[in-house]
């Protein structure tokens, strides 16, 4: 699953976390990136909500906190059932760093797991709001210190919140490597927005994997609950890892 959780703050202006935790527990998912999630904040009465979520869900947490002011923190999580082997992270390029725009700044999660089928590379983002800086931030993702650096057949799902469409340089791009899961599962159907949760619009989540996985059914759940828990709606893929013939 890919979600941005909106800082556990619903529709409706409440934080939440059982809500969100409620939306990822109906679909059970083994693996779950995270964007949007507080730590310490408080607007959301200094939670650490990736902890709080995984512990919900009797999962595992990890956190990147992207931006930090003192001991507030914000950023990327995954949540896991799988036995992590290695992380790494890192924060991506801006958007004329000269000109002290002050924008958000935007990172990478990158885990590896060891699965029943083999490992498996989760990669979990959230490009920024401009074209250009979008562009500058998925030519570093698909370069030599991510997706490029990773070894031939390797097992990859990437996703995120990307703010960008289908029709965008960032998914033209990413699409010429990996898959759009909503448009290649067995049963693929017209794909889905994401955003905003409630009147569904745009469709700027995505998750994309490698030819190692057979995607067996995609869903964006809209229920109640996805509805109100967050602004975006969630993706689930239901992936078999298969050997790379």
């Amino acid at each position: 699953m890919t979600y941005n959780i909106h800082s556990c703050v619903g529709m409706d202006k409440k934080v939440n976390p059982e809500r969100i935790a409620r939306v990822i527990g109906d679909s059970a998912p083994d693996l779950v990136a995270l964007q949007e999630v507080d730590h310490g904040i408080p607007r959301t009465h200094h939670q650490d909500q990736a902890q709080l979520l995984a512990d919900m869900l009797k999962m595992e947490a990890f956190f990147f906190p992207v931006v930090k002011n003192g001991c507030q923190k914000y950023g990327l999580a995954v949540l896991s059932r799988f036995n992590c082997i290695d992380v790494h992270y890192d924060w991506l390029p801006t958007l004329y760093p000269q000109l002290k725009l002050d924008l958000q700044k935007r990172g990478c999660l990158r885990l590896t797991f060891q699965t029943p089928a083999g490992p498996v590379f989760l990669l979990n983002t959230h490009l920024g709001l401009y074209r250009l800086e979008r562009r500058r931030q998925i030519r570093a993702l698909v370069g030599n210190e991510w997706l490029a650096a990773l070894p031939p057949e390797t097992a990859i799902i990437f996703c995120g919140d990307l703010n960008a469409g289908a029709l965008s340089p960032v998914y033209l791009r990413l699409s010429r490597l990996l898959s759009d899961v909503q448009k290649k599962s067995k049963n693929p159907a017209k794909p889905r927005a994401t955003f905003p949760s409630r009147r569904p619009l745009l469709r700027i989540d995505h998750m994309f994997v490698s030819n190692n996985f057979k995607i067996l059914g995609v869903q964006v759940p809209r229920t109640i609950d996805t509805r109100m828990a967050s602004d975006h709606l969630p993706i689930l893929a239901d992936l078999e890892l298969v050997p790379v013939l």
